[in-house]
């Protein structure tokens, strides 16, 4: 007799379950006829996706559909892992500029946001109370290297005693699975370069005692590269001049030090807000370059109706405009941010076992303008338009 069994069926790189016996017990959510898109599993294809409790249980085509709580109807939809914003700042009435997780994050397609340095080993334990408990968006953090994070924007440049590398290492220590690196907001001037030296070298410390990652704002300085090991991510490559130094050098072409950090392991994260300049990221792409990691680096003053980056998916949109492809900028929300962060539950996909954090997208292929930083325009083919989001089991519909 046949008894109860799960199998993979594999084609070329692609993977999925299908449930075969009536035994198996139905899905409480089932979302059918989309197309599943999740990098981590190279899955390009119409298929559905059942999700059982907080879990993907099975993802192929044609699941079972008797017994299911809720079908959701994906045809003609993007199905992917739920989105993960690496960079965001969301220690909403706090910090000054941060805003809150749940206005970014599930209405806008995002089931994760990692805050990148709002909160120092000081002023973390109210980050982890009032925000990370409370919060229907899945919230994690990057510690800022600053005692006090981002009470003001020169954490790093005020007071030597702030930069505290015990502090922050006992902080990430008592606290696993919610905090997964550390921020390092240099300026980047060369004048400040000794200085940038001393504090990044007090992250190491921190960052070798615990085994996290380094963050750090970009640089082209040598000194300050040779300084990041494997895993460390450097953010912000397109900056335009006011906000620092960008990937470029003087002849319009990426420097090789630049071009040297994926070799080495090193990561990096696009992190929008105040860091896109239209010129340098399309010559970027010219050479074929993109980061590893599309984020948003969002807070108040960049949501709508003014602001420059208005969510991910728009930023994502930019990416497509910049002529990424689809499945690169998706493994670049999805599956990259989730490889280069420890994260204590398994996202970044659809494969089964995996957290059930989904988000369904519409392409809406109507042009519209979108800005940079510098506020100059670009007609954009498409833009991306959130539909659902299922954050671990847990079903919004969006539109």
């Amino acid at each position: 007799m046949l008894q109860r069994r799960d199998f993979f069926r594999h084609i070329g790189t692609a993977a999925w379950a299908l449930p075969l016996f009536a035994a198996d017990p139905p899905f409480d959510l089932l979302i059918t006829g989309g197309r599943v898109l999740d990098p981590a599993l190279g899955v390009d294809a119409v298929m559905d996706v059942g999700i059982r409790g907080e879990r993907v249980a099975a993802v192929g085509p044609a699941l079972n559909a008797i017994g299911a709580k809720t079908i959701l109807n994906a045809a003609g939809r993007l199905v992917t892992p739920g989105l993960i914003d690496i960079h965001g700042h969301v220690y909403d009435d706090v910090i000054p500029i941060s805003i809150d997780p749940d206005l970014v994050g599930i209405p806008k397609g995002v089931t994760t946001i990692v805050d990148a340095g709002s909160a120092g080993a000081s002023t973390f334990a109210g980050f982890r109370k009032h925000v990370i408990a409370r919060a229907k968006t899945r919230v994690r953090a990057l510690i800022n290297i600053s005692l006090i994070g981002l009470v003001v924007t020169n954490e790093i440049y005020i007071d030597a005693k702030l930069i505290d590398a015990k502090a922050t290492a006992k902080v990430i220590q008592d606290n696993p699975g919610l905090i997964l690196g550390i921020k390092v907001r240099i300026n980047g001037r060369d004048e400040e370069l000794d200085h940038d030296a001393g504090v990044l070298a007090q992250a190491r410390e921190a960052a070798d005692a615990t085994g996290v990652p380094i963050m750090m704002h970009w640089s082209n300085q040598r000194r300050l590269l040779d300084m990041l090991k494997k895993g460390d991510i450097l953010t912000h490559p397109y900056n335009p001049p006011r906000s620092g130094p960008s990937l470029l050098g003087a002849d319009g072409k990426v420097l090789p030090q630049i071009l040297e950090l994926k070799n080495r392991g090193i990561y990096t994260d696009f992190a929008h807000g105040g860091h896109l300049q239209w010129e340098t990221a399309e010559k970027a792409a010219e050479h074929g370059w993109f980061p590893d990691t599309i984020s948003t680096d969002i807070h108040r003053a960049h949501t709508g109706p003014n602001g420059t980056l208005q969510d991910l998916v728009t930023t994502m949109a930019k990416f497509l405009y910049l002529g990424m492809p689809l499945g690169r900028v998706m493994e670049a929300v999805t599956a990259n941010p989730a490889r280069m962060l420890q994260f204590n539950e398994k996202i970044g996909t659809l494969e089964p076992g995996a957290v059930a954090d989904v988000s369904v997208l519409r392409l809406d292929e109507t042009p519209f303008e979108a800005l940079d930083t510098l506020r100059q325009k670009r007609t954009l083919a498409a833009r991306l338009v959130p539909q659902a989001v299922v954050r671990a089991g847990v079903l919004s519909q969006l539109a």
